[in-house]
């Protein structure tokens, strides 16, 4: 067993105070409580694991691939058509007004 070391802590009536309550709402000597908080250790518990990402790895690789689809769809729809100045957003646009036109009969055609 390893040796135990006292040590000492000075702090304010009113730090002592509130150390106290809430060692005693973690059910836990004020030592105990206090090494607990230095060491970032629940209350009574065994250390705190880091952190951890929500995805697991092939759920982050999943939408890393989803989301570069996405990427590819919107270049598609906005980079300009093979020899024209025009993306295919501004074609289907261009072929909705024209039906349109002929609907309303404003066209000439």
């Amino acid at each position: 067993m390893a040796r135990v070391v006292r040590r000492t802590l000075r702090c304010t009536a009113v730090e002592k105070a509130a150390i106290g309550e809430r060692a005693e709402a973690a059910g836990m000597p004020v030592s105990r409580f206090l090494v607990a908080c230095a060491l970032h250790e629940d209350a009574g518990g065994p250390p705190r694991e880091e952190p951890r990402l929500v995805l697991s790895e092939e759920e982050q690789r999943t939408l890393h691939e989803r989301v570069a689809r996405m990427d590819a769809v919107h270049r598609a729809l906005h980079e300009a058509l093979p020899g024209t100045d025009l993306s295919l957003f501004g074609a289907i646009a261009f072929i909705q007004r024209e039906l349109w036109a002929r609907r309303s009969g404003g066209a000439d055609r």
